[in-house]
């Protein structure tokens, strides 16, 4: 049903801005965490967000529908842009908890804030590309065949550098103390 609702409304934004609109505001969240996920950095994040959703707006009459939600083709963007966007600043960011949220005061909280800032310094000493295939699929909640078109690659290559990545992670974790306690599907 969101692969029909997405159809139309690119087909209504290519001659009408409200439709465009509507893309904008079902996607914008989610391009806004990605991007800040990428940088680290939310004014950085806001940045890529605007650009990724101008860049949208101006060339969506050359997009082709290919039976995928057009959330692939923004995340494309904005990963275009956050790569952009570092080059420009020559920085690497770290990786970065997106906030903490209200956090119960009892021992179970405790030990899951522990295990998330874990496994997020853990997810900080791999390599940008395991980063963001980690991103995509876990933290954006994508499917591989999405994901594959955000890498622009197949999505076989896509469970080959997922499964790399993971096996590093786990590595990493190991390193840290903390393996077997990770549950990958709850990140």
């Amino acid at each position: 049903m969101m692969l029909d609702n997405d159809k139309t409304l690119v087909e209504q934004a290519k001659t009408n801005p409200q439709a465009f609109a509507r893309l904008y505001d079902q996607h914008v969240d989610r391009i806004f965490r990605y991007a800040f996920r990428q940088t680290g950095d939310e004014a950085l994040a806001q940045d890529v967000t605007a650009v990724t959703f101008e860049k949208a707006m101006r060339h969506i009459w050359h997009y082709e529908w290919r039976g995928q939600s057009v959330l692939a083709w923004l995340y494309r963007i904005a990963r275009n842009e956050a790569i952009s966007q570092q080059r420009k600043r020559k920085w690497l960011t770290p990786w970065r908890q997106a906030g903490h949220t209200e956090m119960r005061q009892t021992e179970t909280a405790v030990l899951h804030h522990q295990r998330r800032e874990t496994l997020h310094q853990a997810l900080a000493q791999l390599s940008g590309k395991d980063r963001e295939v980690i991103t995509l699929r876990f933290f954006e909640e994508l499917s591989s065949e999405e994901v594959a078109e955000v890498l622009d690659c197949s999505a076989n290559s896509v469970y080959v550098r997922l499964h790399r990545a993971l096996k590093r992670l786990q590595t990493q974790l190991e390193v840290m103390g903390m393996a077997g306690e990770v549950n990958y599907e709850r990140f």
